[in-house]
């Protein structure tokens, strides 16, 4: 079997939810000689694009997304170690995300973080119901040049107003851009709170993330 038809196997296994059968395959790649990154890139992520496509269409709904994270999530436990000790990996930028102090839904999170690492995101997942301390410390820590909020409820988006507070005060804020995410906000509120852009949609925040990212390099550029 020739190289496209093996990461295209990689790619239909996240789709097809085969949570079981993706580590074979990588496997099999592997020993056929392809690269890690390459298969993360050309088989994995290829395959997440895939699920936001049928997502965005209505082919397929939350369950499945779900499920096929977890392949996504099984092939990267076999890549992510052998990408590092190559000294390769995403470039595109570093994010750190977490679910809003007093917000304990994770589903959205767990949905958007394969998709952001699938897009060529180096991505430090801080979990549910996050401090606002915890932000600085990661801030600090990571270098990351996205901070990513999510805010799944009314009530803990108004929290974000006190969460850009926080980074601010630490005199973190112009080192980072902070984007919302979850059915809770829109861009224009988010930018009242503080923030600089929101999104409910992970694959659609990409675009977003990338102008992000772009403003704020330009900034260091310039800085």
């Amino acid at each position: 079997m020739d190289k496209q038809s093996k990461l295209k196997q990689v790619a239909e296994a996240v789709l097809a939810m085969d949570v079981e059968g993706v580590a074979p395959l990588i496997e099999d790649c592997l020993a056929g000689g392809l690269a890690p990154g390459e298969i993360l890139s050309q088989g994995l992520s290829a395959g997440m694009r895939r699920v936001g496509e049928k997502f965005k269409q209505g082919e397929i709904f939350m369950p499945e997304v779900l499920v096929s994270c977890d392949v996504y999530y099984r092939g990267l436990e076999i890549l992510r170690p052998l990408i590092r000790a190559a000294g390769t990996g995403p470039a595109r930028g570093k994010m750190i995300i977490g679910t809003i102090y007093g917000d304990i839904h994770t589903v959205g999170k767990d949905v958007a973080v394969p998709v952001f690492q699938a897009a060529g995101y180096e991505v430090i997942d801080l979990g549910a119901d996050v401090p606002d301390e915890r932000f600085v410390e990661a801030i600090r820590e990571h270098q990351p040049d996205i901070v990513g909020l999510g805010t799944y409820m009314t009530s803990t988006f108004m929290h974000t107003r006190e969460t850009v507070r926080v980074i601010a005060e630490a005199g973190l804020r112009g080192q980072v851009k902070i984007i919302c995410g979850g059915p809770a906000v829109d861009a224009e509120a988010a930018r009242r709170m503080g923030a600089d852009d929101a999104s409910d949609d992970a694959w659609e925040a990409v675009a977003r993330l990338d102008r992000l990212v772009e403003t704020l390099r330009a900034q260091r550029r310039c800085s």
